[in-house]
């Protein structure tokens, strides 16, 4: 039988995550009452009550996570929120572009990230991808500088990475060229 699809394994991880880290707190707190209740068989009843409750812990994650003050809690484990079926495509091409700018072949990898800005002209990663081998593989400094314009005319926000990755390297290009 196949696994239901539906569980939501972002839970899951939270849940556990903050099961093993509960835990030994919970088990020193555990040994210690434990044993000044009554030896060795009350720190058993101590460790039995830690993962209880570290159990207990876990499972109230997503109720809290829920919350506008736990909302930080499950960031981590979401994809990207621009993020399209399409643009995880493209973002896995990228993986091609990248390995062919790597080995200097820069004819290869200009081909490839002009496929992927066919498909998707304002996709900015690709396009500053594009203006990094345009300079670095054939010193076009103008054309790499007409991406890197484009990314910060798509991507107007200044505290975006993208934005500012593009405008310091926009910075570093010669201006006579």
């Amino acid at each position: 039988m196949m696994p239901d699809k539906s569980v939501n394994s972002s839970d899951v991880v939270l849940k556990l995550k903050n099961i093993i880290w509960a835990f030994p707190y919970l088990a020193v707190m555990g040994l210690i009452w434990g044993y000044l209740a009554g030896a060795f068989s009350g720190a058993i009843v101590g460790l039995a009550a830690a993962a209880g409750i570290s159990v207990l812990i876990g499972s109230a994650t997503p109720i809290f996570a829920e919350t506008p003050w736990g909302s930080e809690a499950k960031t981590r484990f979401k994809p990207a929120r621009n993020a399209t079926p399409a643009r995880k495509q493209l973002a896995s091409d990228l993986n091609v572009v990248r390995y062919h700018k790597l080995c200097h072949r820069f004819d290869d990898a200009l081909l490839t990230i002009e496929e992927v800005l066919a498909r998707d002209p304002d996709f900015v990663e690709a396009l500053l991808l594009k203006a990094q081998i345009l300079w670095e593989g054939f010193e076009d400094a103008k054309a790499a500088r007409g991406c890197l314009l484009k990314i910060l005319v798509v991507e107007p926000d200044e505290t975006a990475v993208f934005h500012r990755w593009a405008l310091n390297l926009y910075k570093e290009l010669p201006q006579k060229s």
